[in-house]
This record gives C-alpha cells, sequence and structure tokens, in this order.
C-alpha cells in the first residue's frame, strides 16, 4: 500500500475570553485621570500635590484634608501681562486646533500709556495754568511799580502819571468827551514778573462826596504784554463805588500793562472821567 500524505499542523488557536459571547464586553484600559499643575489661587494638597479650588475642604484626588494645604501666590503682574497661555494639546482622534494669530497681551497696556502721553502733551498748556493758578491763590503777592507811564491823552492838571503816584486824592483825566472812551494808559512794569491783581481806584476820590463829581470808569480792558510778546486781554467790569476794586488778572512774564476805558458812570456835559490810582500786584 502506497504511504499516505501526511497533513499539515494545524495552527493552535488561544480562546479569548469573553470573545464572541453576547452580551459579555471585552475589559477595557484603565485610563488615569490627568491633573494640571497647581494654578495661582488654589490650596496645594500636601500629600499628592494637586492643586484644589480655595473653597475646598478635602483634596480632589486623593480625599487629603486641605486644613494645613499651602496656597498658590499670584505671580507679579508684569509676569501676568507678559505670560503666554498654554498650548493645549489634542487628544487622540481629535483634530488639532488651527492655530490663529493672538494678540499679544502688552498691547493694551501700551495704547493706554500712549493715549494718557498724547492727553498730557495736549493738555500741558492746561495743566501749566492750573498749576500756577493754585500757587497764585496759596502765595504771597506784592505790589510792582510801573516805571513808566503814558497816556493817549490828558487834560492840563490832570496827567497820566497820577494814576500811579501813590496817592488817591489827585487823578488822570483824559481828554475828549467826557465819558473817555477809548482813551488808555500805558504803564511799564519793572521786568518781566508774575503779574496776579489789579487794584482800581475810580471818580476823582476815594471820598463819596468827591467821588461823585466826575464821570467814572464803568467797564475798563486791560492789555498784557508779555516778554515773548504775547498779549492777554481781560475786559473789567467796575461797580460804581467810591474805593478800592481788586480783579485777578493772572499772567506770566508781563512787562507791559495797557488799560483802556470802554464805557463810564456820570458823564454829561462840563464833566471829565477821572481815574484815581492803579496798583499793581504781582507773586512773590
Amino acid at each position: 500500500m502506497p504511504p499516505r500524505p501526511e497533513r499539515p499542523p494545524a495552527d493552535v488557536v488561544q480562546p479569548q475570553i469573553g470573545a464572541g459571547r453576547p452580551g459579555v464586553q471585552p475589559p477595557q484600559p484603565v485610563v488615569e485621570p490627568v491633573f494640571e499643575a497647581p494654578r495661582p489661587g488654589e490650596l496645594v494638597c500636601g500629600q499628592c500635590g494637586v492643586g484644589n479650588q480655595a473653597v475646598r475642604r478635602y483634596c480632589r484626588r486623593c480625599g487629603e484634608l486641605l486644613a494645613d494645604a499651602v496656597v498658590v501666590p499670584q505671580p507679579p503682574w508684569w509676569r501676568r501681562v507678559f505670560a503666554r497661555k498654554p498650548k493645549v494639546q489634542a487628544r487622540a482622534g481629535e483634530r488639532p486646533v488651527r492655530r490663529q494669530w493672538r494678540r499679544p497681551r502688552f498691547v493694551l497696556p501700551v495704547l493706554v500709556l500712549l493715549a494718557l502721553v498724547a492727553v498730557g502733551y495736549a493738555l500741558r498748556g492746561e495743566a501749566g495754568r492750573a498749576v500756577e493758578a493754585v500757587r497764585d491763590r496759596t502765595g504771597k503777592t506784592e505790589q510792582v511799580h510801573a516805571v513808566r507811564v503814558t497816556a493817549s491823552s490828558a487834560l492840563a492838571g490832570h496827567p497820566g502819571g497820577l494814576a500811579v503816584d501813590g496817592t488817591t486824592d489827585r487823578y488822570w483825566a483824559p481828554a475828549g468827551v467826557s465819558s473817555g472812551e477809548g482813551q488808555f494808559l500805558d504803564a511799564v512794569l519793572g521786568g518781566p514778573v508774575r503779574l496776579t491783581d489789579l487794584v482800581v481806584y475810580g471818580g476823582a476820590s476815594p471820598v463819596a462826596e468827591k467821588y461823585l463829581t466826575q464821570a467814572r470808569p464803568a467797564a475798563l480792558r486791560v492789555t498784557v504784554t508779555s516778554a515773548d510778546g504775547g498779549l492777554t486781554v481781560k475786559d473789567l467790569r467796575l461797580a460804581d463805588a467810591a474805593g478800592k476794586q481788586t480783579f485777578h488778572v493772572p499772567v506770566s512774564d508781563a512787562v507791559r500793562v495797557r488799560v483802556a476805558v470802554l464805557a463810564a458812570y456820570g458823564a454829561g456835559p462840563g464833566r471829565h472821567l477821572a481815574l484815581a490810582e492803579l496798583e499793581f500786584f504781582k507773586r512773590r
């Protein structure tokens, strides 16, 4: 008899536990939760080192009591401004997030700083005037005398110098119309000063009986010339009352003051405008 051919050995298949059985699921791999590093303000567990919210009493990982847990301190402001957010890693089966352009976190503070600088530069004049106004109110003043006075016109016996002679019983009287409108006095001060106040004695005398004998200035226009040639104009409204009247006329580096008559009280035939005295005050 011819010999039978030998069959090749069959592969041995190991049975899988639960495989092929209905209702039985194969064992799943155990996935450990990923805990991030503690963040500022969180409580660090002394047992496992995981960060916990400040309201928790027990650790969210190991259940340890957080009574003695250390709080993660906040980083300084400059580190928070320039810190970059951590990259988020895509999980298995997820598409990676497309990177987008992120505005640097320091752009906003820089823009705010530039805006403040621009506003300060635009308002530098107002800020300077505010500082000078405070110094005028809080500082002391003293009288400054004019070194030369020029009048646009004057009646005989009433020259312009009588308006700055230190007495109030003599006065300057312009020629022309009785109201003196358009007439002026030019007073040259002794060097650039911080002019603060102007005192006016209107009328022929501070005594009421003599005050009413002539016309009195009702409105004056004060033009102050600074050392750099700048002009400051201010209109003053006077009361029809005997005695001194003080007006705040703040000008820096003042060298000349022109006082012009705009209107008068008691003008009429046989009367002329009388201005008894002008006094200038500067800041010390």
